[in-house]
């Protein structure tokens, strides 16, 4: 079994989902600042270098909570609502993409292809 992600081509949707995550992820009162763009960076590649930031906080956060999600009392369904705002189907369509780039592979391999397993019932 391959462990190379399959090549998906990179939608709207996705886009926005991504810019949407992080601007939710900005706003959130804890944020640390962490991973925000700078105002004095302006440049023709910024707004791909924000998208690509923002997709890469996203998997990273989508895989954080699925490796972690015992820790929120069993009630999954309530802790991605909690977590994301997002409909479990949402959250699935997200992690089952998200398992399949370079970075999630390079953020935690044991559980992407533990996830790649089941998903593909190997």
């Amino acid at each position: 079994m391959s462990t190379e992600p399959r090549h998906r081509s990179k939608g709207t949707a996705d886009e926005a989902a991504a810019l949407a995550f992080a601007a939710a992820e900005a706003a959130r009162p804890e944020h640390d600042g962490i991973g925000e763009a700078t105002d004095a960076a302006t440049g023709p590649g910024t707004a791909a270098d924000d998208l690509a930031r923002a997709r890469e906080e996203r998997i990273r956060a989508v895989l954080d909570f699925e490796a972690g999600w015992s820790s929120h009392g069993g009630a999954k369904a309530r802790a991605i609502r909690t977590e994301f705002g997002w409909s479990t189907t949402r959250y699935y369509q997200v992690l089952d993409a998200a398992i399949e780039t370079p970075q999630a592979l390079h953020h935690d391999p044991m559980l992407v292809r533990r996830l790649l397993r089941l998903r593909d019932g190997a």
